[in-house]
Parts: C-alpha cells; sequence; structure tokens
C-alpha cells in the first residue's frame, strides 16, 4: 500500500474515533469540570433541591438564551446552559428545562416579553477597536403553579447556578420567610418628599431582599410583629426611647437582628449620631441664618442600648486604614477602608462564621468602631475589621458648621490617630439564654458600624461583575452585596445560599507585584506624614508669635486702652498678613514635596510594572524557541540517517 494512502486511513480512522467518542459522550451527559472553582458543575445542596421537586408540584424552567453573545458574556452564557443542562439531566418527572434561542422579532422573542417579561438588553460588543451594541437574551422564568419568578437578565456579578437556585427555591417554598425593616430617619424604603413632592425611590438593598423574602415596612413605635422572621434596622442612633424599648423587646426574645450604626453617614449627614432626631415632615429642618432648627423627638439611649446586648460603640470615632490595594483609587481618603488581605498576609474575616464566607473584599465608607462591651458574657465574632496600619478620626475633626448650610463633611484632617491595632467595624453577637430579673432568651444580632457600605454603587457594580471600563476583564471586585445577604440568610437561620454565593471566579491580586511595591507605598505614607507634621509645626510656631506680640501690648502698662486697640489692631493685620504668607509658602513647600514624593511612588511602581510586562512577553517566547531547538535537532538527526548514496548531488 501506498504510504500516503496509508497514512489518510490513519487520519480518518483517528478522526470517526474521535467523533464517535465526543457523540457517545454527549449522549451519555459525561461531563466534566476542570476549573479550579468547579463553577460549571452544581452543588451537592442544588442537586437536592433538584431531587425534591415532584411531580405532585412541577416545576417549569423557560430560559431564553440568545445565540450570539459579546465576548464579555460567553462565560455567563456557557455556565447557564451548563446548569440547566444538569438540571434537565437530573431533574425527574416534575422538573421541566425548556432552552430556547430567541432571535429578534421572533415568537419566541415575542413571548418572552409578553409571558414573562424578559426583554433583550442592549449590551456592548467590542471588535477589536469597533464597540457595536447587541440585543441579548439571557433571562430565565421558573413558574411551579401559581407562583413564578422571573430573572429578566443574568449579568456577569453572580453565579448562573445562584440565580436559578434562589429562583427554585422561591417558587416551591409555601411561604417566602420575612424581613421586617423598620421606618428610621434613614429611609431606605423610600419616602416621599414633601419638599420637592416626589416619591424618593427604596435603595437597591430592598428590591434585591425582595427577590428571596417578603419584605415589610415595620413602624417602629408598635411591637414587632410576630410572623416577622428577621429585622433589619437602618442606623439605629435614630431611635426614641420608645422605639428601642420595642426593639429591646424583640432581641430579648432570642429573634435575629441586623442593626447598623453609622457615625458618619455620607448619604445624609444630618443623620449622623451627633445631630439631633429630624423634625417630622412638613416641619422647617436644617440651620437658617444661626438659628437651629431644634428637630423632634429627643433620641434614646442607643449607646447603652448596644452596650446590654455586648457592644461598646464609640459613635464619633471614624476609623481609616492606609493599606490600599488598588492603584485605580490611589487618590482615595484611607477613610474609605477596603477590607481584604493585607499584605503581611493578615486576613480580616473570620473563616468560621458563614456571613463572611467566600468573601474576597468588603469596602467601608468612614465607618465606625465596634468592640465587645466590658463585663458582658457574649461570644463576640469580628466579620469586618481594619488592619494594623490604621487608626481614627474624631466626627468633629472631620466636620465644620456653617451658619447658613449648617452641618459640612466630611472634611479630611490634617493628622490623624495611628492605633496600631485592628478596628472591628462589623461583628455577629450571640448569647445564651440569661435568668433572673434581666432574664431573656439567647442572642443573636449583627451589628455593622456603617450604612453606606449598602449604597446602591455597591450593587450597580455587582451586577456589572467588577468590570469598570467595560473591558471584559473584572478590574476589582467588592463583595458588600454578598455579605448582607449572607447576613440577613445566616440570621434567618437558612444558609442554603450562602454557599453558592462564593462560587464566582477568584480575583487573584498579583501578590509578587504587590509585595515589590509595598516599599514604595510605605515610604510615600512617611513622607506625607512628615510633610504634615513639619506644617503644622511652623504654622503653630507663626500662630505663637503672634499671640506672643499681642500679649506684650496687652500687658504694656504705659498705653491706655484706645492705644492698645489701635496697636493690637494694626499689628493683628500685620501679624495675619505674615501669618497668611507663612501659611501659603508652608502649603507650597508642602505640595511641592507631596508631589515629588508621589513621583517617586510612581515611578517605582512602574518599573516594578515594567519588568512584569517584560517578562510577560517574553515568557511566551520560550515555547516557540524550545519547539524551533527541537525542530533543528529533529532535522539533524533526519539529515545524518540518510544514505550518503542518496544525498542531493552524490554521485
Amino acid at each position: 500500500m501506498h504510504p500516503r494512502v496509508h497514512r489518510f486511513i490513519r487520519f480518518a480512522s483517528i478522526a470517526v474515533t474521535a467523533v464517535s467518542l465526543t457523540y457517545m459522550a454527549q449522549r451519555a451527559n459525561v461531563r466534566a469540570d476542570v476549573t479550579a472553582e468547579k463553577l460549571n458543575q452544581v452543588t451537592s445542596a442544588t442537586r437536592d433541591l433538584i431531587d425534591a421537586v415532584t411531580p405532585e408540584r412541577p416545576v417549569a424552567i423557560h430560559a431564553f438564551v440568545s445565540r450570539e453573545v459579546p465576548r464579555d458574556y460567553v462565560t455567563v452564557r456557557a455556565r447557564l446552559l451548563s446548569v440547566l443542562r444538569e438540571m434537565e439531566a437530573r431533574g425527574k418527572e416534575g422538573l421541566t428545562v425548556r432552552i430556547v434561542e430567541p432571535s429578534s422579532f421572533s415568537d419566541e422573542a415575542v413571548e418572552a416579553e409578553e409571558k414573562y417579561g424578559i426583554r433583550p438588553q442592549v449590551v456592548a460588543n467590542r471588535d477589536g477597536d469597533r464597540v457595536q451594541e447587541m440585543q441579548v437574551f439571557l433571562g430565565v422564568a421558573v413558574t411551579s403553579g401559581p407562583h413564578e419568578q422571573t430573572i429578566p437578565f443574568i449579568d456577569r456579578g453572580m453565579s448562573p447556578e445562584y440565580k436559578l437556585v434562589r429562583a427554585l427555591r422561591t417558587v416551591t417554598q409555601e411561604k417566602k420567610k420575612v424581613v421586617g425593616v423598620l421606618r428610621t430617619d434613614a429611609t431606605i424604603m423610600g419616602n416621599f418628599d414633601l419638599q420637592a413632592r416626589k416619591q424618593q425611590p427604596a435603595w437597591r438593598v430592598i428590591g434585591e431582599l425582595k427577590k428571596q423574602y417578603e419584605v415589610r415596612s415595620l413602624n417602629p413605635g408598635a411591637e414587632i410583629p410576630k410572623d416577622v422572621d428577621v429585622l433589619l434596622v437602618p442606623q439605629m442612633s435614630s431611635m426614641t426611647t420608645a422605639q428601642l424599648e420595642h426593639l429591646k423587646k424583640y432581641i430579648d426574645e432570642g429573634r435575629p437582628a441586623l442593626l447598623t450604626v453609622d457615625p458618619m453617614p455620607l448619604f445624609d449627614m444630618r443623620l449622623s449620631p451627633s445631630e439631633p432626631m429630624l423634625p417630622p415632615p412638613g416641619q422647617n429642618q436644617g440651620m437658617m441664618f444661626g438659628m437651629q432648627d431644634q428637630g423632634g423627638e429627643p433620641k434614646g439611649d442607643y449607646l447603652g442600648f448596644l452596650e446590654k446586648i455586648g457592644v461598646k460603640w464609640e459613635s464619633d470615632k471614624i476609623v481609616f486604614d492606609t493599606d490600599n490595594p488598588h492603584p485605580r483609587f490611589a487618590g482615595s481618603p484611607p477613610q474609605v477602608v477596603f477590607v481584604t488581605e493585607r499584605p503581611d498576609g493578615t486576613k480580616p474575616f473570620n473563616d468560621q462564621d458563614p456571613v463572611v464566607a467566600g468573601i474576597n473584599e468588603v469596602v467601608v465608607l468612614f465607618g465606625g468602631a465596634i468592640k465587645p462591651a466590658a463585663g458582658f458574657e457574649a461570644q463576640f465574632v469580628p466579620l469586618l475589621q481594619t488592619g494594623t496600619r490604621g487608626g481614627y478620626n474624631k466626627f468633629e475633626e472631620m466636620t465644620e458648621r456653617h451658619m447658613l448650610f449648617g452641618l459640612q463633611g466630611p472634611i479630611l484632617p490634617r493628622q490623624r490617630t495611628m492605633s496600631g491595632a485592628s478596628e472591628v467595624i462589623a461583628a455577629h453577637i450571640t448569647a445564651g439564654e440569661t435568668s433572673g430579673e434581666a432574664a431573656s432568651k439567647g442572642k443573636n444580632v449583627i451589628v455593622v458600624a456603617d450604612l453606606d457600605i449598602f449604597g446602591d454603587q455597591f450593587f450597580v457594580l455587582n451586577e456589572r461583575g467588577g468590570d469598570l471600563d467595560g473591558d471584559g476583564i473584572d478590574d476589582l471586585r467588592f463583595d458588600n452585596v454578598t455579605f448582607l445577604l449572607n447576613a440577613i440568610d445566616t440570621l434567618t437561620g437558612d444558609a442554603g445560599l450562602v454557599a453558592l454565593r462564593g462560587r464566582k471566579a477568584q480575583y487573584r491580586r498579583m501578590t509578587k507585584m504587590d509585595a515589590l511595591t509595598k516599599e514604595a507605598d510605605d515610604k510615600r505614607n512617611a513622607e506625607i506624614e512628615a510633610a504634615n507634621a513639619k506644617a503644622e509645626v511652623e504654622l503653630k510656631g507663626a500662630q505663637e508669635a503672634l499671640d506672643a506680640a499681642v500679649k506684650k501690648i496687652q500687658d504694656d502698662a504705659s498705653l491706655d486702652e484706645t492705644t492698645k486697640a489701635v496697636l493690637l489692631k494694626s499689628r493683628e493685620e500685620a501679624e495675619n498678613r505674615r501669618l497668611a504668607a507663612k501659611r501659603e509658602t508652608i502649603e507650597r513647600d508642602k505640595a511641592r514635596a507631596l508631589k515629588a514624593t508621589e513621583n517617586e511612588r510612581d515611578k517605582a511602581v512602574e518599573s516594578v510594572r515594567a519588568k512584569v510586562r517584560l517578562l510577560a512577553s517574553t515568557t511566551p517566547l520560550l515555547p516557540i524557541v524550545l519547539g524551533f531547538g527541537v525542530w533543528l535537532r529533529k532535522r539533524g538527526r533526519e539529515a545524518e540517517s540518510i544514505p550518503s548514496s542518496r544525498k542531493r548531488g552524490a554521485a
């Protein structure tokens, strides 16, 4: 047989074998997940939920998934289809999975929109330098009898398995659990603004909770209903004594609660603990022409209330942390705390508590600090905490009061108090039953010293999956949404979805680069502190010189009062001019020193990045060079094995 025919037969046999094995694997529904996070295979809890669906209460899953999606959504589509096919393969008679690939204006697209409210989303499709818009279907409707849950669009934030399982659990439940939200001055449930005459929308945290729970707005002046499974209290410091009594009774009954206490709520500074209670709607608020409105009813003893459940909170303390792992946020104030693994390897999360299971990073905005109350026997488990390269500032150092516009802030202070120890921002407090006069059932409370942590911006970022610049790559990932949902689930005793929220591609940092740039960051921070300290000393000296000159004139007994007044005014004006010039010179020198420090730091960081880029660009060449060397060696050996009589040019 001719060698060419022999090679063709071998090639055809291999091709037929490969196609046959592929077909057999598909028919046998054999799938393997070789990813590190195992994102393409469902968890055991999901399999149990699928097995629990019976013909007596059937469930139908209608998935509308576009055939073509932008590159950014290829992974989302693949994982969604993988989970759906796993459900289809494992489900029994009671579970029906229908996967539809609608195109624009098709009958399937009309069905998705009219029957389930699933509409195509316009997303950007980047092809090289061109950016085009595409209409994409990535929606799922889960129905079971009269119950229906719709996922209009699965974005890049959370895993498709989590969203599908949450919808499946919701439609198969007899009754949703109830999350009660107390109506405090922090109107996260929405409110009607009488002055603007328009409805303020609820925070997005409420919409997220409604996907899983029945969310109910509660009157803080009445007892909490018995059917409330968990209580959410936004900005507890804006509650009256009578309202705190109802809350105390609820917690003493052993019922779970999530309490937020924010020393500086950025969304509304009037809700700071130091400020009076807001007046009832319709009354004049704020300060006008130096006259401060007296506000509403006095606040209750919220500090004493917290101590009774085992928490001590200094309501005027605002924490900071100088560790900032994100170069794109290099200009952020240190009061924006990135709670994540530190450069020294310390971990801020307690892996033993399910609230922080699978969490990589949480951002706290001008939050506070809490610690265990002295003499109280309770289990105090820190959930979020700063690193050791941080400290705190007082509320009055970061605010000022304007005669017309009232409280203004935040103002970044020149000096910061370095504590050298971790500050706890959130904690889980549990305690057993007590007897005697202060008898109570076991406590189950989570206290978070920040309310901005649940702001709308984190929900938007969560949907986008950490892609800030739209290039399809996760620039960062903040788990604020996951932290909140985990906290609510843990308090209700239903942690079935906690593990699923943590199932996502890990955001892996370049730890080697972090280590190389840490020295430059440390030098920059040290020089900034030194520049601030030098400026303070020089300004203090100039002020002392002015005070000494004024005192000398005042102590001169040879001058009458009128002459003293004239000399004091003249001397003050002259010294103030010198002081202003001195201050301007100091600030200019300080800015120049800080600029030089920033330039040196950026130069050092860029040097490290250049080395990494060079290494990354040359590494792929190694296999090519190795392959070329192997080819040359093989060719040399072949040439050696050819008889000399057969070589070209042989006689």
